[in-house]
């Protein structure tokens, strides 16, 4: 299995107290995000989290992930993920790690 990471990142975001699966939803069709990273796992840390939060998607694919999808293609595959409705959710801060 390939681990793979996307990571959105957007203005300063205000956490409700519990963060649901309908919220980072609403987040990916809001068109606010900004792709920042894709790729193999990472480990990101957010340098500015007074001005950004990011929006970490973790998931593992049993063949090789295609690194070169457009940015509304990868959009969509992260919300045909969430519906299964098996994502764990965390998160950090004003940054939301989803793990699928």
């Amino acid at each position: 299995m390939a681990k793979n990471t996307i990571i959105f990142k957007t203005g300063q975001l205000l956490l409700p107290e519990k963060t649901e699966l309908h919220f980072i939803t609403d987040l990916l069709h809001a068109g606010q995000l900004e792709l920042d990273y894709i790729g193999e796992e990472s480990h990101s840390q957010n340098g500015h989290p007074e001005e950004v939060s990011l929006l970490e998607f973790h998931f593992e694919t049993e063949a090789p992930f295609d690194y070169g999808m457009q940015e509304s293609e990868l959009k969509n595959l992260l919300a045909s993920l969430l519906e299964d409705g098996s994502a764990q959710i965390k998160t950090s801060g004003n940054d939301i790690m989803v793990y699928l």
